[in-house]
């Protein structure tokens, strides 16, 4: 089959940002999923357990009459808010807005509830009160329940909504006729601080402050556990994402190679590799009695054992086209033993092939033919297309003489043609390139299209040809 060839003017790359806003977009996207989720664990988690307080209020209340009712309406409504909360965020109703917005209710609620104690109680219980003792502490459930959702903004929103709502209380309270604060004594020695807390209706405002910078310090400390979290949520899925791709591509040792660093791939540079073209010889004759299915089944199997020589052999794989394979070796980094690699793998495809044609012969199927060209030299890497496909690709005459020498395999009846450059890069680099140029032998200068002049080429020898 006829190989496209990307021309040297498609060389330029995109910018690779864009490539990688896109990945933002779609980690922005899992982010925001997970958040619902945890808005919807972190609702469900509050419902059941203000269910349970409600239960225990109905055996365990000394209040009685509208009173009895209010305090268990006072825990219903915290109850019912979590289940508005829990279905918002599963029909995914604005929650964007109504997040921020369900904060500010509780911790309002909560305020008022603790502030205006229960109207219809019998005991009177002094204004002061609300800013005394533990009550403060609820509104720690919802910088947790906002921890929940994994938005560092939002677990800052409820910090600021719990001391809004806290500082709200103290005018309210401070208001209030009785009610006397630190400011109010004639002098802030000890003595009268110790016989001002004894007046229940005294306000130490320091009690406040106290209140509000542990507020803030945790949500502020809340936030930033949150945004690691995401961010080594995000850099641990852009490297799997990253490392997955890359796996489709190059061999294993590449791939660790590549995965730690910070270098970006698609960068263009010029430099030597060996490329590799493989094609199936008669691929139209060979399907014309397979069914369709039949026909996938062969290129899958046809494409997995060749695909699985290149990265044993530490080759990149460029791309299948159709029942044609390209790789190369050298890329994404040059190494002195690129030909050596590169023409190994080739030996390893035809070995490949043997056995696999033995097994088709036995069941009855028909052999399936392969050439296979080599070459060797100068090569453009990087990312080749536009903003929405990005390919990482080599381009050049290397890549053209290569495939044309692919073609040639019909007219030398060899399964595969080497390109004297890379049996001179072989001798050059290899320790050993007897034992690798033994299997060849030299075919003379071949006339190729597009070049002006013979190419000096190899082939595999006569056993091998006829073993292949």
């Amino acid at each position: 089959m006829a190989h496209p060839v990307t021309t040297l003017a498609d060389q330029q790359t995109q910018n690779p940002p864009d490539a990688l806003t896109r990945l933002e977009h779609r980690t922005e996207s899992a982010f925001a999923d997970e958040e619902r989720q945890g808005l919807m664990l972190a609702a469900k988690t509050r419902t059941i357990a203000l269910l349970v307080i409600l239960l225990w209020q109905i055996f365990d209340n000394p209040e009685s009459g509208l009173a009895y009712v209010y305090d268990l309406a006072s825990v219903a409504s915290f109850a019912v808010l979590g289940l508005l909360q829990f279905t918002c965020a599963r029909q995914r109703f604005h929650m964007g807005v109504l997040k921020y917005v369900f904060v500010a209710v509780d911790c309002a609620l909560l305020a008022l509830l603790l502030a205006a104690e229960n109207p219809f109680s019998d005991l009177a219980v002094p204004p002061a009160f609300a800013m005394h003792g533990s009550p403060f502490t609820f509104f720690f459930v919802f910088l947790m329940q906002a921890a929940f959702s994994l938005r560092p903004r939002l677990v800052l929103w409820c910090g600021l909504c719990i001391v809004l709502a806290r500082s709200g209380m103290l005018l309210w309270v401070v208001g209030q006729p009785g009610v006397v604060t630190n400011l109010d004594l004639p002098d802030l020695t000890l003595p009268s601080l110790i016989a001002a807390a004894s007046n229940p209706n005294f306000v130490f405002l320091g009690h406040w402050a106290i209140e509000v910078i542990v507020a803030l310090i945790v949500a502020a400390g809340l936030a930033v556990v949150v945004a690691r979290s995401r961010q080594l949520v995000e850099t641990r899925s852009m490297a799997e994402r990253a490392r997955a791709s890359l796996a489709r591509y190059f061999s294993p040792n590449v791939v660790d190679r590549l995965s730690g660093t910070q270098d970006w791939l698609g960068t263009v540079k010029e430099q030597n590799a060996a490329v590799l073209f493989a094609d199936i010889v008669g691929f139209t004759r060979l399907c014309e009695r397979e069914t369709p299915d039949g026909v996938i089944a062969l290129l899958r199997d046809y494409h997995d054992r060749l695909g699985r020589a290149v990265f044993d052999n530490g080759g990149t794989l460029d791309k299948y086209i159709g029942d044609g394979l390209m790789a190369t070796f050298g890329t994404p980094a040059p190494h002195p033993e690129d030909a050596r690699n590169a023409l190994h793998c080739a030996l390893d495809m035809v070995s490949a092939l043997e056995t696999w044609n033995a097994e088709r012969t036995a069941s009855g199927a028909q052999p399936v033919r392969v050439g296979i060209g080599l070459h060797y030299g100068p090569v453009i890497a990087g990312d080749i297309g536009n903003e929405r496909r990005l390919e990482y690709s080599v381009i050049g005459d290397t890549v053209n003489i290569a495939s044309r020498l692919e073609q040639l395999t019909r007219r030398l009846h060899s399964p595969l043609v080497v390109s004297d450059q890379l049996v001179q890069a072989v001798r050059a680099n290899d320790q050993d390139p007897g034992r690798l140029l033994a299997r060849l032998t030299e075919a003379g200068g071949q006339e190729i299209r597009g070049r002006e002049g013979d190419v000096p080429v190899w082939v595999l020898k006569g056993e091998d040809n006829q073993q292949s």
